[in-house]
């Protein structure tokens, strides 16, 4: 069944409405019409199957059929702190992580960072992002679309990051493996989550001090040197597999 993502402003009075680029896939591209079922989800965690009573030029009609609460929600909320890589890494890392299961996504700006972008470009990639994430949502069942941030600088998250139940950054340096740390903790303690990668070149000597002074443990990831893509899709499986995330 082909899925959609509306707005919940789109969904009153069980009826759906489906405009814009998704009426034109579903249209032009799908070919369905009237009669035919979709699945439809509004970002929140609430999936919808639905039968189309109406496609036409400006909109599709479809009235729910049923309604449910998604299960493909992780229990715990883990939020990515990616150090801000090249363009096509951070699309990449957004995509993999959606699938994987994070909660949200906050590009972070450091000493390493190699592309500082002013607000206007921010505000374009930040927007491309969010399609991404959206579009990963789609494709891998999700009912929730984790938001993704604009970039904030590495000292403005630490001053606001506040309490979660265990913050970890991965550091090439550290001896102590992501996985042993893993193990000390109960995972049904554990439900705000906060992992911090690094762009290319990890993060700088005097961040880590910072992050260790902010409470954030450090961990490894093995002998060998990660590219920043592979330590962030590599950390967020290691995670939602020892916290029981991938299991049927």
């Amino acid at each position: 069944m082909h899925r959609f993502m509306v707005g919940p402003e789109n969904i009153r009075d069980c009826v759906i409405l489906i405009t814009g680029s998704d009426l034109k896939h579903l249209s032009q591209v799908l070919r369905l019409g009237k009669g035919d079922l979709i699945g439809v989800f509004d970002g929140s965690g609430i999936e919808y199957t639905a039968r189309l009573a109406e496609v036409g030029r400006d909109q599709a009609v479809a009235v729910i059929v049923e309604s449910r609460q998604a299960e493909t929600e992780p229990r715990i909320r883990l939020t990515l702190y990616q150090g801000l890589p090249k363009m096509e890494k951070m699309e990449l890392i957004i995509q993999k992580a959606v699938e994987l299961g994070v909660y949200r996504i906050v590009p972070v700006i450091t000493q390493r960072t190699v592309v500082q972008p002013d607000t206007r470009s921010a505000e374009k990639r930040t927007a491309r992002w969010n399609r991404i994430a959206v579009e990963a949502a789609k494709q891998c069942g999700r009912a929730r679309v984790p938001d993704v941030s604009g970039p904030v600088y590495l000292k403005e998250i630490l001053v606001s990051l506040g309490a979660p139940d265990l913050a970890i950054a991965l550091y090439e340096n550290e001896k102590k493996g992501l996985k042993e740390i893993l193990k000390c903790y109960n995972i049904n303690d554990v439900g705000n989550m906060a992992l911090f990668v690094g762009p290319e070149g990890g993060f700088a000597r005097e961040e880590v001090d910072e992050m260790h002074h902010s409470g954030i443990l450090t961990a490894g990831l093995g002998r060998r040197v990660l590219r920043a893509e592979t330590a962030a899709i590599s950390g967020i499986s290691i995670i939602m597999y020892e916290m029981g995330e991938m299991q049927q």
